[in-house]
């Protein structure tokens, strides 16, 4: 159980990370398609810049993310980052949805994306094993020295 829970982290990451490469490719690439396929219309030329500095975060952070794949319990730190990169993602797109800053066809991806990136990264934590005692019972852990 616990191996095939390890799989699913790692191609969790891996996946997380392909999703993040491409469309970190696409708002370097391609800003104004990717605008249209959101339905932002008619935005001003400077906005393309700042979509391609956000296209060089994903495509940097996605590389994280192809590292951690190789030893997420080395690399938790990437699993807590998606958790908590999902999380505020959520909380953003309905705060814009709440405000009607956006519409449900812009942000509904995005927010069904982060939400269960977030969630999955969640169940697939790696937690430490609990030792059991001759007793049955669960034994107390201490973290191991630094």
């Amino acid at each position: 159980m616990k191996t095939m829970k390890f799989s699913l982290l790692r191609n969790l990451l891996l996946l997380d990370a392909a999703v993040l490469f491409l469309l970190g490719a696409a708002l370097l690439i391609a800003p104004r398609q990717l605008e249209a396929a959101f339905r932002f219309k008619d935005l001003p030329e400077g906005v393309n810049y700042m979509l391609g500095l956000w296209g060089c975060v994903l495509l940097t952070v996605a590389m994280g993310y192809i590292v951690a794949a190789a030893n997420p319990i080395r690399h938790i730190i990437w699993i807590q980052m998606g958790i908590a990169r999902g999380v505020l993602e959520c909380v953003l797109g309905l705060a814009y949805l709440a405000r009607g800053v956006v519409t449900f066809s812009q942000a509904g991806f995005g927010l069904i994306v982060a939400a269960f990136m977030a969630t999955a990264y969640v169940a697939l934590y790696p937690r430490r094993p609990r030792l059991i005692t001759p007793s049955g019972t669960p034994a107390e852990t201490t973290p191991p020295p630094a």
